[in-house]
């Protein structure tokens, strides 16, 4: 009896070794986890602590920590992690100077893009006043052509009246001062219509400088703006073995790839060298609301 019991104690041992080898993840699920449920190899986590001034609660933390799991559940048709509230490996969220920033980087991400809908009006309201004075120029142009046309007509009738000698009578006087006071009236008109010309282009010059102003002020402000917020780094989520901390985000969709990458620290992977990949040490060209596992994500799990 002794005998048998000792054979299944060693071949219990090594089924556990065997299979902490081949899943690398199970080494962070507890022991009463792996003899509670031996064919199990997925990765168990819960979530710890959720520090109060993040502003989300323990659900919607945990219901993120889902969606990063279906990250590689999609990108491996595997289920690799399951929830459990007993679990040995805790998702804590910490709140410390990371997340500060990451506020204050948000807050001036709102200001930028005000700023920049601002100077995107301030254009259009140049480019409308910039149609409407090309088209006034045009009728302007057309309306002193016209006008020098009546003039010339004018000077002409007179000089060939001049030279002819001829006595007017009184109605071809009239008809000619008729012909004078027209040619004066539509001289104010074309006067204050040039006027009114000239005031749009006022208008239009003190737009254009206040547009330079204000656009030389929205590039200084986003060049500084690169200048204080470099892109981020994945410390700002840690797996130490134990626990997944993070300690800064500034969406859900950025905290559910933060939860994904830390995860595949989890597994075991390290980080690879694609901008656009899961384990990229940096959070830079990653498509954070459609996020999936890239190649050289999968090579690494692969290779493990």
């Amino acid at each position: 009896m002794r005998f048998w019991i000792l054979v299944a104690v060693i071949l219990f041992t090594a089924y556990f070794a065997i299979q902490r080898m081949m899943y690398p993840q199970l080494n962070h699920n507890s022991t009463l986890d792996r003899m509670s449920h031996p064919l199990d190899t997925r990765m168990r986590y819960r979530i710890g602590e959720v520090d109060p001034r993040f502003h989300v609660s323990k659900t919607q933390v945990e219901n993120l920590a889902q969606q990063a799991t279906e990250i590689w559940h999609q990108g491996t048709m595997k289920s690799l992690f399951v929830y459990d509230p007993n679990a040995k490996l805790a998702i804590n969220l910490i709140y410390d100077q990371r997340q500060a920033e990451s506020s204050a980087r948000s807050q001036e991400i709102r200001i930028l893009e005000n700023s920049q809908q601002y100077t995107k009006s301030e254009k259009q309201k140049i480019q409308q006043l910039q149609s409407e004075i090309d088209f006034a120029n045009l009728q302007l142009d057309q309306q002193k052509t016209n006008y020098q046309s009546k003039v010339d007509q004018y000077n002409q009738l007179v000089n060939q009246l001049n030279q002819s000698r001829q006595n007017l009578d009184a109605n071809q006087r009239f008809q000619l001062d008729q012909q004078k006071n027209q040619l004066i009236i539509e001289q104010s008109q074309l006067k204050q219509q040039l006027d009114d010309y000239n005031q749009k282009i006022n208008v239009l010059n003190q737009q254009v400088n206040q547009f330079n102003s204000v656009n030389q002020q929205y590039n200084q402000s986003v060049d500084q703006f690169n200048l204080r917020f470099q892109p981020r780094q994945f410390d700002k989520g840690v797996f130490d073995g134990r626990s997944i901390n993070i300690y800064e985000f500034s969406s859900d969709d950025d905290l559910r790839v933060t939860i994904a990458h830390e995860l595949g620290h989890a597994l075991g992977l390290k980080h690879n060298n694609d901008p656009k990949a899961l384990m990229f040490p940096m959070m830079k060209e990653q498509d954070l609301q459609n996020f999936r596992l890239t190649q050289a994500d999968l090579a690494m799990l692969n290779s493990r």
